[in-house]
């Protein structure tokens, strides 16, 4: 299967399963219904199931959110963070849509390599366009306005963004630029699912890809951006707001966690992705080569014979399209772990911030009525990339002692 085949008619000696005849835009290297009957292409739709599972991973890494990685700091009771207290503030709702869009991205992908009807690729593919625009939303809400309450919000842009994205421009009466984002990419979101639906064969497939590669390369670059701005000693994004919270030392320690955990985020995300794109082009533009390497093994049977070893010769396909699978779902997850990092930071920021300057829709979190004499968190409580397992990174907090 090459790009250039999927502008010629379906050969007719094809294997034909439960499903029929294959009416989507693309068919990919594995053998249709060589494993079963009832799914076209075994492999690659079991391997969707992976981003079933980093969708699942990212919501329960949620959890970790309140829980205190400070060894050296016993908390005694509850902590009443208001920021944990009021969720939709930091976006978890947003980020939360991320995790649910990469699930029904896996079960819609699912969907098509069981069947390979042009329904169920509709069903792959839309939830990949509505996935990348909700990541891509949820990086430019972290820099735009991370914290709908603080007065400071938003408020620094460049020309640039000032030139190509003015619907990204705050109000003369300061209004949030959240609902014009969320907005501005519900219309995209909506036209991109009509246009990915109605569309039908080669056009269908360069639709698709056009419109979803431009939203994930806008991703791409945000998350890069983001890594390089952290990278610079100038740079205001981190966790600098917290240097009069902790000496010396353990400050110069957790800046460098974070630009290691941002770096690492990044770095890991983006090559686990470059891979998988390689991958991804090499099987479907090189499946008459690779789906037919060539391997040979010992006749089990022979080796017990007097005749001596014989040798099977045989091909080997290593199902690239599988290793898509894998790779870009891993490679997804650490980068929308960067993303809502990076969302959350900002808003612990920007609200810290804004109580010191006395903004009232900050203040009104730290009510008695609000806190019901529990512990009120402290401005030197800032989110912390914990990597579970050395491995897996989730969102944590670091509680200043106390």
């Amino acid at each position: 299967m090459t790009i250039s085949s999927i502008f010629l008619p379906r050969p007719d000696n094809q294997t034909v399963g439960i499903w029929g005849i294959p009416t989507s835009s693309v068919n990919w290297c594995e053998s249709d219904y060589a494993i079963s009957y009832y799914i076209a292409e075994f492999v690659n739709s079991m391997s969707s199931m992976c981003m079933v599972s980093f969708g699942i991973l990212g919501q329960w890494s949620l959890r970790y959110m309140t829980k205190n990685i400070n060894s050296k700091n016993k908390l005694q009771g509850d902590i009443y963070d208001p920021l944990h207290a009021h969720p939709s503030l930091l976006g978890i709702d947003r980020i939360w849509c991320t995790w649910f869009a990469l699930q029904i991205v896996g079960w819609g992908s699912v969907a098509f390599h069981g069947s390979l009807q042009w329904w169920s690729q509709a069903f792959d593919e839309v939830p990949m366009v509505w996935c990348a625009i909700i990541h891509l939303s949820t990086c430019l809400v972290a820099k735009f306005d991370p914290l709908p309450l603080a007065s400071s919000s938003g408020k620094n842009l460049g020309w640039f963004t000032r030139l190509l994205v003015p619907s990204l421009r705050r109000t003369s009466k300061g209004e949030p630029y959240t609902p014009i984002i969320s907005t501005t990419f519900l219309i995209h979101a909506i036209t991109c699912s009509l246009l990915v639906t109605l569309f039908r064969g080669p056009s269908q497939f360069l639709v698709f890809h056009v419109l979803f590669g431009s939203v994930e390369l806008g991703g791409f670059w945000r998350t890069f951006t983001l890594a390089n701005e952290v990278s610079k000693s100038s740079n205001d994004r981190g966790i600098a707001y917290v240097e009069d919270r902790y000496s010396e030392a353990e400050y110069k320690h957790l800046v460098h966690k974070h630009k290691e955990d941002v770096r690492k985020l990044h770095n890991r995300g983006l090559w686990l992705y470059c891979i998988a794109i390689a991958i991804w082009s090499t099987d479907l533009n090189l499946c008459d080569y690779v789906s037919k390497i060539p391997i040979s093994y010992p006749d089990f049977e022979s080796l017990t014979s007097s005749e001596g070893i014989k040798w099977i010769q045989t091909t080997f396909n290593p199902q690239g399209h599988a290793w898509w699978h894998l790779l870009v779902s891993l490679g997804f997850y650490h980068l929308g772990v960067l993303a809502a990092y990076d969302r959350i930071i900002q808003g612990h920021k920007l609200f810290w911030q804004g109580v010191e300057r006395g903004d009232k829709g900050c203040l009104e979190l730290l009510t008695e009525e609000k806190v019901k004499g529990k512990e009120v968190a402290k401005k030197g409580d800032i989110p912390i990339i914990k990597w579970v397992g050395g491995f897996i990174p989730v969102i944590a907090m670091w509680r200043e002692q106390r």
